[in-house]
C-alpha cells in the first residue's frame, strides 16, 4: 500500500514539475493568409452598331444602279473589341466593325487600334475617349481607306473594380468617328456602338 501511495504522489510530483514555471494557454493562432485573385485587365466585348456615312466621290454602280456622288446612307451591324487595361486610366483597345444591314451597297467594314484613356466616376461607372487609327472599307467607294479616327464612351460594370482593375460582367455605349477626309474623297463616318463586356 505504502508502495502504492508514493508511485502516485511521485507521479504527480512529475506531472506539476512538468508544468511548472510555464504558462500553459495556447498561443493564438494566426490566421492563414487568403490569395486575393486581381483581375488580369484583359476585356472582351461586342453588341450592335448604326452607322450614318455621308460620301461625296465619283458615280458608282450599285446592285441597284448608280449611285450619286454625293450620298447619305444608315446601315446597321454589329461591332467587336478586345482590350488590356493598363490600369484604371489608360487601356489599348482593337476593334471591329461591320454593318451589312439594310443597304448592301452602303455596307461599312472597320477594324483599327485606340489607346483609351478612362476617368471613373465611381467605382462601378467611367467614361472614356478613344484615339486610334484604323482601316475603313466603304462599299461605295470600293476601296479601303486608312486614318485617324476617335470617339468617346461610358461603361458601367456590374461589380466594383478590384484594386483599380475592373471585373466580370458590363455594358458600355460609345460614339466613333472611325474615318473623315479621306484623300480627294470627302467621306464622313459616325457610328454609335452599344453592347456587353466581360473583364478577366
Amino acid at each position: 500500500m505504502k508502495k502504492l501511495a508514493l508511485s502516485l504522489i511521485t507521479s504527480a510530483v512529475v506531472t506539476t514539475g512538468a508544468f511548472a514555471g510555464k504558462n500553459y494557454i495556447p498561443a493564438p493562432s494566426k490566421p492563414i493568409p487568403v490569395p486575393v485573385s486581381v483581375p488580369l485587365g484583359l476585356y472582351l466585348g461586342g453588341g450592335l452598331t448604326y452607322s450614318k456615312a455621308e460620301c461625296e466621290c465619283d458615280t458608282l454602280e450599285g446592285t441597284n444602279g448608280l449611285i450619286e456622288p454625293k450620298t447619305e446612307s444608315t446601315t446597321y451591324g454589329f461591332n467587336l473589341k478586345a482590350g488590356y487595361s493598363f490600369n484604371e486610366y489608360m487601356a489599348i483597345e482593337a476593334k471591329y466593325i461591320y454593318t451589312p444591314w439594310k443597304d448592301e451597297d452602303r455596307t461599312v467594314k472597320h477594324y483599327g487600334l485606340y489607346l483609351k484613356p478612362t476617368y471613373p466616376i465611381t467605382e462601378n461607372f467611367d467614361v472614356y475617349a478613344l484615339l486610334g487609327y484604323g482601316v475603313t472599307e466603304c462599299e461605295t467607294l470600293k476601296d479601303d481607306e486608312k486614318g485617324f479616327g476617335w470617339g468617346a464612351g461610358a461603361e458601367y460594370t456590374f461589380k466594383k473594380k478590384n484594386q483599380g482593375k475592373k471585373d466580370g460582367f458590363g455594358v458600355y455605349v460609345e460614339y466613333l468617328r472611325p474615318l473623315k477626309k479621306t484623300g480627294n474623297k470627302d467621306i464622313t463616318i459616325d457610328m454609335v456602338n452599344a453592347g456587353v463586356s466581360y473583364n478577366f
